[in-house]
């Protein structure tokens, strides 16, 4: 019986020392800030640059985003999974296509992105767990034209 409390106790320890440090809660501790690096260089650099920045008229930016600093996620999410055209941010519209990246990266590379691009360059967004990634996939995408404020 001690053993299951001193369990149970060290269970909700965390979870309250993670809610008050900031430090990733259960659900969210295999979060890899080098993996989603590694993954926002190899998949999103290209055209969102190193720095987040964009280019400007062409690739909009990441740093700063209204989007990437929201704390729901949800447009975030499908513009990574669905890919965009003609999205709208700060008053310019980027007509470069974003390619969808649902068929080609895994609920957990995507949270990776995501979860890269909301806590780099300044950012603040809420993170990502897999999980809302995959939820976000299996529900119909009506956000194929998103605006960036």
């Amino acid at each position: 019986m001690y053993g299951i409390v001193r369990y149970s106790f060290s269970i909700v320890a965390a979870v309250c020392v993670a809610a008050f440090t900031g430090k990733p809660a259960l659900g969210q501790e295999g979060y890899d800030a080098a993996k989603g690096r590694d993954l926002y260089i190899a998949h999103c650099s290209a055209c969102h640059q190193a720095s987040g920045e964009g280019l400007p008229g062409v690739f909009p930016p990441l740093k700063g985003s209204g989007v990437v600093n929201k704390d729901d996620a949800t447009k975030h999410i499908h513009a990574v999974l669905d890919g965009m055209e003609g999205a709208r941010a700060g008053g310019v519209v980027y007509a470069s296509a974003m390619p969808p990246f649902a068929g080609m990266l895994s609920d957990a590379e995507i949270a990776g992105i995501i979860d890269y691009e909301r806590s780099a360059w300044g950012n603040h967004g809420n993170p990502v767990t897999a999980a809302q990634v995959a939820a976000e996939r299996a529900a119909p995408s009506e956000l194929k034209r998103i605006s960036f404020p």
